[in-house]
Parts: structure tokens; C-alpha cells; sequence
């Protein structure tokens, strides 16, 4: 079973966001900022990640890079999930490896879940 990281410090949308994926069949680890996102990842070995742009302490953008810096995390999926929707963020997502950029206010849970399911079969080499 995939497993999809959680990225988000909101705990009300981490919470709906797990209980959705757990719903679909998906195994789910969560973070609620950057860094411990970092830390998650040096324990478990996530599928996908769905990654919140706009926290505290070290925001989405900055995982985002320090997570294809790393050759060991570098192949890995990233879905970034915010309420931003400036052309700039998203550009530099894009830039920085994201795989999509969903903006909340307009995506539907399908969308989402299409999403992950696209990039959920990821293996590292």
C-alpha cells in the first residue's frame, strides 16, 4: 500500500487530508511544518508527498528544494497543496521539482486524489 506524507501545519486539513487518503486505501505519515517534514523523512519512505506551501519556520518552497538537493529523495513525488495561487510560487515550484501545484480554494477532492494516485506507484531507483 502507498504511502503519502501529509505535509500541512493547519491540523484540521492534515487531519480531513489523512482521514481522506486513509479512506482511499492509502497508508499516511503527516508533518505539520518543514522541518519535521525533513526528520519524517530520514524515518519513514513516503510515496508522494503533498506539501503545503505557506508555513512557519521553513516554508513549502524550502522543503521542496532541500528535498531534490538530497539524491536520496531527489525522484521523489511532491504535490504542492496551498492557497496560493500566484504565478511566481507556482513557477518556482515547478522549477524546484514540484510534480503539481493544486490550489485549495479550487481543487476538488477527485483532482487530488487523481493526483496522488498518478505518482503513488513511485519506487526509488
Amino acid at each position: 500500500m502507498p504511502t503519502i506524507m501529509v505535509v500541512e501545519d493547519g491540523d484540521l486539513v492534515r487531519e480531513t487530508l489523512t482521514r481522506l487518503l486513509r479512506r482511499e486505501g492509502f497508508a499516511t505519515v503527516g508533518a505539520c511544518d518543514g522541518r519535521e517534514a525533513l526528520e519524517v523523512l530520514d524515518r519513514e519512505h513516503p510515496d508522494v508527498i503533498l506539501l503545503d506551501v505557506n508555513m512557519p519556520d521553513m516554508n513549502g518552497l524550502e522543503v521542496l528544494e532541500a528535498i531534490h538537493a538530497n539524491p536520496q529523495w531527489q525522484a521523489l513525488p511532491v504535490v504542492m497543496l496551498t492557497a496560493r495561487s500566484d504565478t511566481h510560487t507556482i513557477r518556482r515550484a515547478m522549477q524546484l521539482g514540484a510534480k503539481e501545484f493544486l490550489v485549495k480554494a479550487t481543487f476538488s477532492v477527485a483532482e487530488m486524489l487523481e493526483s496522488i494516485k498518478k505518482y503513488a506507484s513511485y519506487m526509488p531507483s
